[in-house]
């Protein structure tokens, strides 16, 4: 689970943040094309001298995200992201696995408005509120003054404990 919090969670942005959930009232959106505006590099600093760096690049139908930590210009660990649509759970499903440990931390992912994405471990697919960890990314949309960015908001036990502000550096 760790390796799902310190990861891009992306990240999405991860995430296919303007994905908009079934409603009579608004049209339903392709996840996958959703997540494309997140492609590129995002940077932001996720503690005291410590940057997350995300890179999210086409995959095929899917994204990929290349991710690493660095603390004071050394990489604490990086690795590798795979997203993708699942029909059935109508949700966006991620592969997670790092450079410090054999195993594979699977995520999922929803938007909750136009703006933000949710993510929470796969086992808590179906009753994401039972899950003490858990992600959100706001998209701020760019104007002429600031180039886009997000919000990264970590909970724990439904207490924030981490907010980080990401930077797109490169599209």
């Amino acid at each position: 689970m760790k390796t799902l919090f310190s990861s891009s969670m992306i990240v999405l942005l991860l995430l296919g943040a303007n994905v908009a959930q079934a409603q009579t009232t608004q049209p339903k959106l392709n996840a996958m094309e959703s997540m494309k505006q997140y492609l590129g590099i995002w940077k932001g600093e996720v503690a005291k001298d410590t940057v997350m760096i995300l890179n999210f690049t086409s995959y095929g139908q899917t994204i990929e995200d290349n991710y690493k930590i660095v603390t004071k210009g050394k990489v604490l660990f990086s690795g590798k992201e795979i997203y993708g649509y699942n029909q059935k759970y109508d949700k966006i499903i991620f592969a997670s696995v790092n450079d410090y440990s054999p195993e594979i931390s699977l995520g999922a992912c929803w938007s909750s408005s136009k703006d933000t994405a949710n993510i929470v471990g796969y086992e808590y697919l179906s009753n994401p509120e039972k899950d003490n960890n858990k992600v959100q990314w706001i998209l701020i949309p760019p104007d002429s003054a600031k180039p886009d960015s997000a919000k990264r908001i970590v909970y724990q036990n439904n207490k924030v404990i981490s907010v980080s502000r990401f930077f797109r550096e490169k599209h």
